[in-house]
């Protein structure tokens, strides 16, 4: 007889963990995928639990090898035992019940702390949770009046702060304090052990709240539509950012949000329906079919094409992911594709801004290099001046006029999602770059 048949029940939460964790460790399944196929637990508290193992997998694995864990009970499963490992040192740190295989892991938790403090391997800190106010609901003033009331305390920098000052203050928050953002109006900035409380707050499901991070915000900051303007948002769904331009533009004027999968078209749809956009007219179609004829007028265009994603801090993934070389070439020539329509196929556009959750250079840099020797008719210009020169990670300089002006936005230095930005501008006639 099996040693942890016991009386007392594994709970289906962690049973349902850690069948997850081990068809994605076995098979390299997507751990997103396996979650919300999981029909028999809550889905929020499984992804939580694996995006800790996911973010700290070499301390636990470690941890688990040190201490013998699984050597001196054969009979525990390793994919539970990382699961419950996980919860009681990166997660809740607790666990519930009294099934033998909690009492044992519960047992060895000294032994795991201290094997985890003493390894090279250190807990990986989270990034702040951003919040950003949807004003066609909710005016900023009003967010922060809530808040006041809530008894949190904003911590306020001096007008002259520096972005290093301001990212040493997100870094020395207290738990009960928030920030508002430097760059982006509206963004809200709270400790990390906040990341699930707003998730299952009312503002967000009434969608005064938005959960937007802030790298992703910056797209709709740089562009910067005015008010009453005409914005095509070319690759749209879920819609997070044609939600931030509709609030930029103070929800006047148009925007056409183009989303081409039926499913995500549907979600975008939802979003800007709840959230008071009244300017957004969504299309299904390819936006490589999109003209002047479909969306006429257009002015300001966003390009947030398909890409290979690795900047997102919200992936979780428990295998080391290996740059795919065709896949980037595959994905790079599609956004050429995009970027090289955006910029030839609308007469009245002035600027457009292209944004990737892509850290490589082959989405990168390289597609903008390739663009503009197509469309000789725009100009790069420099996102770190857009945002008053407060930032610091610009692009890779050995691409001559271009890394200057791209601007990245890195999870450890600047505290947010990997993203990449690029703005250009249409020349005036006789104009020279």
């Amino acid at each position: 007889m099996s040693k942890f048949t016991h009386s007392v029940k594994v709970p289906t939460q962690y049973k349902a963990t850690a069948k997850i964790l081990k068809v994605a460790l076995e098979k390299q399944k997507s751990i997103k995928s396996l979650i919300f196929e999981e029909k028999h637990a809550r889905v929020r508290s499984l992804q939580a639990v694996l995006k800790h193992y996911s973010d700290n997998r070499g301390a636990v694995d470690n941890a688990i090898e040190e201490t013998n864990l699984l050597k001196d009970n054969p009979n525990l499963d390793s994919a539970l035992a990382k699961v419950l490992v996980t919860e009681l040192i990166f997660g809740r740190g607790q666990l519930n019940g009294d099934s033998k295989p909690v009492q044992t892991v519960r047992e060895y938790k000294e032994r795991l702390e201290k094997a985890i403090s003493g390894s090279n391997i250190q807990k990986k800190e989270p990034n702040p949770r951003y919040v950003r106010v949807n004003t066609n609901l909710l005016s900023i003033a009003e967010a922060l009046e809530y808040l006041s009331s809530e008894e949190w305390r904003r911590k306020e920098l001096p007008a002259e702060a520096t972005y290093a000052d301001f990212l040493t203050a997100i870094r020395a928050m207290e738990e009960d304090e928030f920030m508002t953002d430097l760059h982006v109006e509206g963004v809200l900035i709270f400790h990390p052990k906040w990341a699930h409380y707003w998730a299952g707050h009312d503002f967000v499901h009434s969608k005064k709240f938005i959960l937007q991070n802030k790298a992703t915000s910056l797209a709709a900051e740089l562009l910067a539509p005015p008010v009453g303007s005409t914005v095509l948002d070319l690759c749209a769904a879920p819609g997070m950012k044609t939600l931030h331009m509709c609030n930029v533009m103070q929800n006047k004027g148009r925007i056409y949000a183009v989303e081409q999968s039926q499913e995500r078209y549907r979600a975008l749809c939802d979003i800007t329906n709840e959230a008071g956009c009244e300017i957004v007219t969504p299309i299904l179609g390819d936006a490589l079919t999109m003209d002047a004829t479909r969306c006429p007028d257009v002015e300001y265009i966003l390009v947030d094409p398909s890409c290979s994603g690795n900047g997102m801090q919200s992936r979780i993934s428990v295998c080391d992911e290996q740059k795919d070389d065709k896949r980037l070439y595959k994905l790079a020539g599609l956004q050429i594709k995009i970027l090289s329509h955006a910029m030839s196929a609308f007469p009245n556009v002035k600027r457009i801004a292209y944004c990737t959750c892509s850290l490589w250079k082959e989405e990168n840099e390289q597609v903008v290099q390739r663009c503009l020797q197509l469309n000789p008719s725009f100009k790069m210009l420099s996102c770190k001046k857009a945002l008053r020169n407060k930032w610091q990670n610009v692009g890779d300089k050995e691409y001559a006029k271009i890394g200057k002006n791209c601007l990245y936005c890195l999870p450890d230095s600047d505290l947010t999602d990997g993203i990449f930005l690029a703005l250009f501008e249409k020349k005036r006639d006789g104009e020279e770059e």
